[in-house]
């Protein structure tokens, strides 16, 4: 049975195949924040996010007629977005093959710091559920319960560089996944039915991609010493 939110979209989707504009931005309104949420942490870049959330409703709009009212519209508008960045994937990779270029730093906003819940671009669905033991990255991101010193500020930047480097790292179909899942507070299923993919597929992508940030973040685990953690900066 579909939720009254779904019902809602469900509506406002009949309208937009009759050109009804006012249903599209009242559609945009509904989901422009956990996309570039989204679209941000896949890339870290403003600008690149922006593009992406702008690129992801022009397809809503030209491809409203194609929506099938059986599916959910929520998954519909991820789908979308999740080519729309798959396609900007894959002109980077090619440009970077064109002009020989090993890093993508001059595409880099310099930006390293997370989102935070309470930032206003971040995800409005108040469901982050989904893989409690990554807390850790939020936890190094904006700690809380003491005041900052000067060390700790540069403390917390190097933690907030580890984990933004970390995703980016990640395999793109598992920095996907592990996105969604923390960061959007989506379950499996849902992951699944978003990304057409079995829920193993799911499953064992967002296993992969937690071993991989813990293995990468484990010198800035509680308890770590300044010292050990100086020492395993230097180690990497």
């Amino acid at each position: 049975m579909a939720t009254a939110s779904e019902g809602q979209d469900l509506k406002l989707m009949s309208a937009i195949k009759r050109g009804d504009t006012e249903a599209f931005e009242q559609l945009f309104y509904k989901y422009y924040r956990r996309l570039y949420s989204l679209f941000y942490r896949l890339c870290w870049d403003d600008g690149r996010a922006e593009d992406l959330l702008q690129e992801t409703f022009i397809r809503v709009w030209r491809g409203a007629l194609t929506f099938k009212d059986d599916l959910k519209v929520s998954s519909w508008i991820y789908r979308i977005g999740r080519n729309c960045w798959i396609d900007l994937e894959a002109r980077r990779k090619s440009a970077r093959r064109a002009v020989d270029i090993e890093s993508d730093s001059m595409l880099d906003s310099g930006r390293v710091d997370a989102l935070s819940e309470s930032d206003p671009r971040a995800t409005t669905s108040g469901r982050y559920a989904a893989v409690r033991p990554l807390a850790l990255i939020d936890q190094l991101a904006n700690p809380e319960g003491k005041d900052d010193t000067p060390g700790d500020v540069a403390a917390r930047r190097e933690a907030e560089d580890a984990v933004r480097s970390g995703l980016l790292d990640l395999d793109p179909m598992h920095r996907l996944v592990l996105v969604m899942s923390f960061y959007q507070g989506m379950t499996y299923n849902e992951i699944s039915d978003a990304l057409e993919v079995p829920l193993g597929t799911v499953k064992s992508r967002v296993f992969y991609a937690e071993r991989k940030m813990r293995e990468r973040l484990k010198r800035f685990m509680p308890g770590k010493k300044a010292s050990d953690r100086k020492a395993a900066a230097s180690d990497a």
